[in-house]
């Protein structure tokens, strides 16, 4: 199996949550904290209908960087 390549126009940031549009994968803080308090894999490790795999591995990283960039990731409620 082959990589696809990741990379940031690939996420969605909302407001407490991280989502990798092409699997769906979600990485969900609570309010004011840096790190992720619950995780979906969606299709993460599974090839798409298009032939792209996506890995956790390549994934995360990015989705992490963005949750914590948030505004107000850091402030503690």
């Amino acid at each position: 199996m082959t990589r696809t390549r990741v990379t940031e126009d690939l996420f969605r940031v909302e407001e407490n949550e991280v989502i990798h549009a092409p699997t769906n994968a979600r990485w969900t803080a609570y309010p004011g904290r840096p790190v992720p308090a619950n995780y979906s894999a969606g299709m993460l490790g599974s090839v798409l209908p298009n032939g792209d795999e996506y890995w956790r591995e390549d994934v995360e990283p990015i989705a992490l960087k963005f949750l914590a960039e948030r505004p107000m990731a850091s402030e503690q409620p």
